[in-house]
């Protein structure tokens, strides 16, 4: 056991034809004691570290008689897997060459547990259920029972795949190892290497659609995917041609053990089910927030990829296990990553709803910024959405009102961002010529895609508060298209999960999210509601009116008192503002009124500060407690004066003053209801 002791690089009889033996990794041999043949340590699995803890080594056809390899002291702790293939290319790239990089990073990682729904059947699984959750999580159904669905025997074997979709059916295969797709692979060739004991790499198959073959006529999906399947709604029957339609209905996944699917989104963000028929399935979830969304694409674009694991950048990663007849439903933009810890075969499929139809336009546009293949995008999206803004447009122009409000806010969302995402796919005629072919006539969409826009967003607008939809147009408008709603989310949480990224580049206008705004604005009235301090306000005029004046004046009090309580009570701390002279400062002179009377301003000599209390009627006055500054100072009262009749003016000023905080009140408690 040592390093070669020739200059010249050899082969060992483990070497593949295309192996750079002159790369240092080689220098490391070993020899067997038994039959005394030389092996590369790479070749064999074991580093130049490992050597030296080597007493005696055997080779693996030699182990096969004489046991195995044995070690000074405690024997090294090896995983019980077969050696992996090394990939040489990968190894010239100075990126990990086997797959047990995978394997490695799944078993060291720390995953969140399973916090999703389980069902025990699916009788409760619609489309208005799926509508009305509270939440976008993944759900488990652990039973077909109540699905509705069609799927073949669970003793299926590939064979019987392979012959009842044809022996010479091209199928594309993926390299666990590289995640690159390979060529040349027939149904007859894959099921061999499926079913033999000998393979030198792990490969998979996921990509394979079943739907318009005699096997995939035999299995019926979910009845809820019928329901919510937008294709199925909106595509007209008389275009549904052979491959110029979206075939992504029914996929046949056949995954061997050890099979790994690196993170990934589905096309376009579409929904997923998922059935197992046999063997298992580890998936590892990420939740669509828009920080994880980001992170994903700066990830997508790392020339690292293939030696970063995402899971490691998000903040919650799920592990959900599924076993044989489970179904697992995964909403629209999560992220995820597959493990196959055996032999399996799933019957799956690919959906978009109208509810997630903001999430299914911004993954499109995430893809085309990453620069997905067309070949891995949801076939004939744009086509789709021509289809969708036509029939959308001429039907919400003949909804009733009734009919309008069964929609819920998330789908009137969608169609508000299909219609923008077209119309601004089309301003100009310099669109791109791919766009201008598949939406045919661009004249005529315009229009639909511009009378849809306006009739959604009168429906929007009376679902929210003005400002709320001011705010939420905006974001949609932008492309804020993912969040991950949690059960028992509010709607306004929901909006924070939602706002855009703004830009912190110097140069950049600051902007303010105006949710956030009124966010911070009320956690900062409840740290300065206004204190009931007792005691009856000082007066410094005598009361000198008549009966007639004094009965005025007791109106006047019952107002104000009424205005000051519904203040005190939801925290708005109003005052009345001393005027005062150009610094500040009390200086008892009066302030001149409308009618030139002079009013005496009622503050103490040599007191520079402002006053921070009001009276809101005889007994009470309110005042703030938010400045610590004013605990070393005297409190002041200011005392509210008697109005005389041939004050009105005054008097009508001070009645508006309140009346104008009776409307901002009805306006806060309209928006906290």
């Amino acid at each position: 056991m040592s390093s070669s002791e020739t200059d010249e690089p050899q082969e060992c009889p483990l070497c593949r034809d295309d192996a750079p033996i002159e790369l240092p990794a080689y220098e490391t041999w070993l020899q067997c004691d038994l039959c005394e043949e030389w092996y590369h340590g790479i070749c064999v699995g074991i580093s130049a570290s490992e050597c030296e803890c080597i007493d005696k080594y055997h080779c693996r056809k030699c182990a096969e008689t004489h046991g195995p390899s044995s070690y000074k002291g405690p024997a090294l702790r090896r995983s019980g897997r077969g050696h992996a293939d090394v990939d040489y290319n990968k190894l010239n790239e100075g990126q990990p060459a086997t797959f047990n990089q995978y394997l490695l990073r799944l078993e060291s990682g720390e995953f969140a547990e399973d916090e999703f729904e389980h069902l025990s059947d699916g009788s409760t699984v619609t489309a208005e259920w799926i509508r009305s959750r509270d939440t976008n999580d993944p759900f488990i159904v652990e039973s077909a029972t109540g699905l509705g669905m069609e799927m073949p025997n669970p003793s299926l074997t590939v064979k019987d795949i392979a012959a009842a979709i044809g022996k010479d059916t091209a199928v594309s295969v993926m390299d666990v190892l590289t995640q690159d797709e390979l060529s040349g692979w027939t149904m007859g060739t894959w099921a061999d290497y499926f079913h033999s004991t000998n393979r030198r790499r792990v490969l998979n198959v996921i990509s394979m659609e079943v739907s318009d073959t005699d096997f995939g006529a035999k299995i019926q999906r979910p009845r809820v995917v019928d329901e919510l399947d937008l294709v199925e709604k909106y595509w007209p029957e008389a275009k549904r041609k052979p491959n110029k339609f979206p075939r992504v209905k029914t996929y046949c996944l056949m995954s061997v053990q050890n099979a790994y699917t690196d993170f990934h989104v589905d096309f376009s963000a579409t929904w997923v089910y998922y059935h197992v028929l046999s063997g298992e399935k580890v998936f590892y979830l990420v939740p669509p927030t828009p920080s994880n969304m980001r992170k994903y694409e700066a990830w997508s674009k790392s020339p690292e990829q293939a030696v970063t694991f995402f899971a490691e950048s998000v903040k919650h990663c799920f592990e959900v296990r599924l076993v044989a007849g489970h179904t697992l439903f995964i909403p629209a933009g999560w992220i995820h990553a597959v493990f196959t810890p055996v032999d399996t075969i799933v019957i799956g499929g690919n959906f978009m709803a109208m509810q997630s139809l903001n999430a299914h336009i911004g993954t499109y546009k995430l893809e085309a910024r990453t620069k997905v293949p067309v070949r891995y995008r949801f076939p004939f999206f744009i086509k789709l959405c021509r289809y969708m803004t036509e029939l959308l447009a001429k039907r919400w122009a003949k909804l009733t009102a009734r009919d309008k409000a069964k929609w819920t806010l998330d789908e009137l969302e969608g169609a508000f961002v299909l219609a923008s995402f077209l119309e601004s796919k089309l301003i100009g005629d310099d669109c791109d010529p791919d766009i201008a072919k598949a939406v045919g006539d661009k004249t005529s969409l315009r229009k639909y895609a511009h009378n849809l826009l306006e009739l959604v967003g009168v429906e929007l607008v009376s679902r929210m508060v003005p400002e709320e939809w001011l705010n939420r147009e905006s974001q949609l408008r932008e492309g804020s298209h993912f969040r991950w709603v949690r059960p028992g989310m509010t709607h306004g949480s929901q909006l924070l999960a939602t706002r855009p990224r703004r830009s912190r580049m110097a140069g950049a206008t600051k902007t303010v999210d105006k949710t956030i705004t009124k966010i911070r604005e009320k956690a900062a009235k409840k740290t300065s509601r206004p204190k009931l301090v007792r005691g009856r306000p000082r007066s410094n005029t005598p009361d000198d009116t008549s009966s007639a004046n004094t009965a005025a004046h007791e109106a006047t009090l019952g107002e104000l008192m009424t205005a000051g309580d519904m203040i005190a009570a939801l925290g708005t701390g109003t005052r009345t503002k001393r005027s005062s002279d150009s610094n500040g400062s009390g200086s008892g002179e009066g302030d001149n009124d409308e009618d030139g009377e002079t009013s005496d301003a009622g503050s103490d000599e040599g007191d520079g500060s402002d006053s921070s209390e009001s009276s809101d009627g005889e007994n009470f006055v309110v005042s703030d407690s938010d400045d610590g500054h004013r605990k070393a100072k005297r409190r002041k009262s200011i005392q509210v004066k008697s109005m005389s009749l041939h004050n009105g003016a005054r008097h009508a000023q001070t009645i508006g003053q309140f009346k104008g905080a009776r409307r901002r009140i009805a306006e806060q408690i309209k928006l906290k209801l």
